[in-house]
């Protein structure tokens, strides 16, 4: 599992990140904390934004589950990680 997920934490906090499972150990880069903002909406926000490195390196017994995001927030966390817009999924659109 190296791409994008939605990771549930024991904490109840949820992390949309790349994800790599190792030896009882998940490491995620390029963290974002999803937060409720109310009505239905999300915000987000760096995952350990003070820390001085990424990945973040969490145990097993930490994870209650991992998901696959819906492709609309899976292109929104990429944007906002590499700074590089998405196409739409309407195919290739040559001018």
């Amino acid at each position: 599992m190296s791409d994008v997920q939605i990771v549930r934490l024991s904490t109840g906090e949820e992390v949309v990140a790349k994800v790599v499972y190792d030896k009882g150990f998940y490491t995620l880069t390029d963290g974002i904390l999803l937060v409720p903002a109310g009505e239905g909406k999300i915000g987000m926000v760096p995952f350990v934004p003070y820390a001085k490195r990424d990945p973040v390196t969490i145990g097993e017994q930490h994870v209650m589950f991992i998901v696959e995001p819906a492709d609309e927030l899976k292109k929104q966390v990429i944007e906002a990680t590499t700074g590089i817009a998405m196409p739409d999924s309407g195919g290739l659109h040559l001018v």
